[in-house]
């Protein structure tokens, strides 16, 4: 048998020469130390499969123990008795070591591109822009207001739980700001929708970004289905009249009073779309006023008739904005006017007049309330403020634009508006 001192004296001549190791079994192979001239010695196991020779190099010596030698040499053997190939095993197990090798650095790279949230929100936010919708920078803006404060922006996105939504929105929620969350949570909902179909788009190939999201962390947490009840409120004639009146308009800046009126005036249209207008989408020769697709909330153009008084405001308006594209130009992302900028105006006017309290949106809901109110007919007044009609017939066959019936309610609208009434109508302001 093999000793450390055997192999430590043991010399030759030769380029090399081998000591083996002297056991009683058969088909087991056989430990070995390969000797070189050179004084250097390796462990070797030798073995023969179907005739053929394999020696197999275990570590050199003194570095490897005698013992270890022989303790390998023995699981080789092991091998041999149950019909294996150790050097095929041996090869296997390389094999199977690298393959687990580069799926770690393949994980690793994985976990590198993985996107995060703020990644996430601006990915989302983008695809809106692309599909024309006008609330991306509101939806970021929210974002980066309520939640990165909770969840930091360079969180991986495949890591948020549901847990961490209810935590951004226990926030707001506690602090009052139900409807708001519910807001801040579908927005959420929506990007991570957007997360789960990204990395699976063919368009998004060469994008290295991945996002590994499985499932979406905001569907298990419920909205606040108390906190988005259906407005009701509107304004009365003496009320909406005293709103107009030059007595509320040293309450605003003059080009937000002109806004409040153009969206009354113009038959209940929408605030914001109405302040994003550009001035190319105001005729005066032909007295009309377009809210483009673009700026629509359900992307169809809506043609107004200008009224006197509408033509007016805008006049006026004209003389206010200067060389700007806008009819309400702002230093900010969109190069308008913030919707938040009127709500926080009309919310200082209520506040510091006692006027019963409104939101910019009540405006629309009181135009259609009151125009009813006058007999006009709901399909005009639903034309008007650019309602989608979607019997058959309007969707499919009619493409008359109403504008001569527009033309004719609007003017009615104007009339009943311009009464002389103001001077009845007792001050709220104390």
């Amino acid at each position: 048998m093999l000793t450390a001192t055997k192999i430590k004296g043991f010399k030759t001549n030769k380029s090399f020469d081998y000591l083996w190791d002297k056991t009683n079994q058969r088909g087991c192979g056989r430990l070995g130390v390969r000797c070189y001239s050179s004084g250097s010695k390796v462990f070797v196991f030798r073995f023969f499969v179907n005739g053929q020779r394999y020696f197999i190099q275990l570590g050199a010596f003194p570095q490897m123990a005698l013992d270890t030698a022989r303790t390998l040499a023995q699981s080789y053997g092991g091998m041999l008795k149950e019909g294996l190939n150790p050097k095929e095993e041996l090869e296997k197990e390389r094999e199977a070591k690298e393959q687990a090798e580069k799926e770690v650095e393949r994980l690793k790279n994985l976990e590198n591109k993985l996107g995060s949230l703020e990644q996430l929100v601006d990915s989302y936010t983008k695809q809106m822009v692309l599909d024309g919708k006008r609330t991306s920078e509101r939806v970021k803006k929210a974002i980066q207001t309520d939640v990165y404060p909770v969840i930091p922006p360079a969180t991986k996105a495949k890591d948020i739980t549901p847990h961490d939504i209810k935590l951004v929105l226990a926030k707001m929620i506690q602090r009052g700001a139900s409807s708001q969350s519910n807001k801040v949570r579908s927005y959420l909902h929506a990007a991570f929708n957007h997360a789960l179909k990204h990395d699976n788009d063919p368009a998004n190939m060469c994008i290295e970004t991945l996002f590994n999201v499985t499932f979406n962390p905001v569907t298990p947490v419920p909205k606040q289905s108390h906190a988005d009840r259906v407005g009701e409120h509107w304004l009365k004639w003496d009320e909406l009249r005293l709103l107009l009146s030059s007595e509320s308009a040293q309450y605003f800046d003059e080009d937000i009073h002109i806004l409040i009126k153009l969206c009354v005036y113009l038959g209940g249209q929408r605030p914001y779309e109405v302040m994003a207008t550009r001035w190319n989408c105001v005729d005066f020769d032909n007295a009309s006023f377009e809210i483009a697709s673009d700026v629509s909330k359900n992307y169809k153009a809506n043609l107004i008739p200008l009224t006197d008084t509408a033509y007016s405001l805008l006049r006026r308006l004209k003389e206010i904005s200067g060389d700007s594209v806008y009819l309400f130009p702002r230093d900010s992302a969109s190069g308008h006017l913030d919707p938040n900028y009127l709500s926080r105006k009309i919310r200082k006017f209520c506040m510091d007049t006692e006027f019963n309290k409104f939101v910019p949106r009540d405006l629309r809901r009181t135009v259609k309330t009151l125009a009813g109110e006058l007999g006009i007919s709901k399909e005009i007044r639903d034309r008007i403020q650019n309602h989608s009609m979607n019997d058959v017939s309007s969707k499919h066959y009619d493409r008359y634009d109403y504008f001569k019936e527009k033309r004719v309610a609007l003017e009615r609208w104007e009339a009943k508006l311009n009464e002389n009434e103001v001077s009845n109508v007792i001050s709220l302001f104390g």
